[in-house]
């Protein structure tokens, strides 16, 4: 991948911010391996014709300023490099209309220009984004669990998916372990990464990470399969709303009601 290659839009999904920046480093610094000078400079973060994106202090959008006046730097001649290169960080707070305005300098693209869209949810992006670009997998972030977080987990797929409890003692448990935002982002991606684990262990028990629920995964049925399948979806949509600002326990409680209500409706 150097200035001259055909790529010109890399969307670079899953794991950590930091795992997605440091790989999007990797690839600036491929593409711009004519200029001796770029990596080194890439490195320290003072590369002249490196535009970065992200949204305002405060705002949960991308706005489409903010994609105009990239639109805008392109149009420039580079200062010191063989092109421009943009990265939108957290490129699934684009809005619709912020996305649609970027569809231009991913259509029309100058030779030796480059954009990085980094997002933790590529299905978030415009099919129409996501065709003009080349993506890039990082693989499921896997947060540090200690043994109680882990039961709290596994005692929440009990209750949601099992039917071991009810919906008021499945929102108390998550009220207790839910805290703050962040602390709710490590449980919803334990817990995403647990029903991810089910779903797989559902068909063929053996290949279980966890194997405390090896009984329960080698008799679930096309119904909790769904619920499962389900549950990863929330879990999902619940991290992502964390991630734009919504109430952190409204936020929860809202994902445990949809599981819920899918498991009941296979009991």
């Amino acid at each position: 991948m150097n200035a001259s290659a055909s790529f010109h839009a890399v969307i670079i999904a899953g794991n950590s911010s930091e795992m997605r920046m440091a790989r999007g480093r990797e690839i600036l610094k491929s593409h711009f391996a004519d200029d001796p000078a770029a990596a080194g400079k890439i490195d320290r973060d003072v590369f002249e014709d490196l535009i970065y994106i992200e949204a305002a202090e405060g705002k949960k959008d991308i706005s489409v300023a903010q994609i105009e006046y990239l639109i805008e730097l392109f149009a420039q001649k580079p200062f010191a490099s063989t092109g421009k290169a943009a990265i939108i960080a957290d490129g699934e707070r684009m809005n619709e209309q912020a996305q649609n305005k970027l569809l231009k300098l991913l259509e029309e693209p100058a030779s030796g220009d480059v954009i990085l869209i980094l997002t933790a949810n590529s299905e978030r992006l415009l099919p129409t984004i996501r065709s003009r670009c080349i993506r890039v997998w990082l693989g499921y972030e896997r947060p540090q669990t200690d043994a109680e977080s882990a039961e709290r987990v596994k005692e929440l797929v009990r209750m949601l998916v099992f039917g071991k409890a009810t919906l008021p003692e499945a929102f108390a448990l998550l009220d207790a372990c839910g805290g703050d935002r962040e602390t709710a982002a490590r449980l919803l991606k334990q817990l995403e990464l647990f029903l991810r684990d089910l779903a797989v262990g559902s068909f063929e028990p053996r290949l279980l990470t966890d194997t405390d629920f090896a009984g329960a995964a080698a008799n679930i049925g096309a119904g909790h399969r769904a619920v499962i399948r389900g549950g990863i979806g929330f879990a999902e949509k619940a991290l992502a709303n964390l991630e734009q600002g919504y109430n952190v326990k409204s936020t929860l409680r809202d994902m445990a009601l949809c599981i819920k209500e899918r498991a009941e409706s296979v009991e």
